[in-house]
């Protein structure tokens, strides 16, 4: 979608409801490698996916070290660099 056509203040405020929410996460991750316990679990496969399309965008983020330390760490499983970490260049808009 062109700029012209984009809403920023709603794209702006589910930016913000997003990362409040992913305070949660960070919360956690202050205290462990993973969400549910100290080993990779299902829990990280479904938040995984959405924090590569997270850091994929180009957005101005919030500061969230224990998210952006959790997301490298998932960015060295090899699964996870095959499988999700996938280039998302043939659903944005030619330039």
């Amino acid at each position: 979608m062109s700029a012209p056509q984009q809403d920023v203040e709603a794209i702006r405020l589910a930016i913000d409801q997003f990362e409040n929410n992913l305070m949660i996460a960070e919360g956690i991750l202050t205290t462990r490698d993973y969400l549910a316990s100290e080993y990779f679990s299902l829990a990280d496969i479904q938040f995984g996916h959405v924090l590569y399309r997270y850091y994929d965008i180009d957005i101005k983020r919030k500061s969230l070290p224990y998210i952006e330390a959790y997301y490298k760490r998932l960015l060295k499983r090899p699964a996870y660099r095959e499988h999700v970490a996938i280039s998302y260049d043939e659903l944005r808009p030619a330039t």
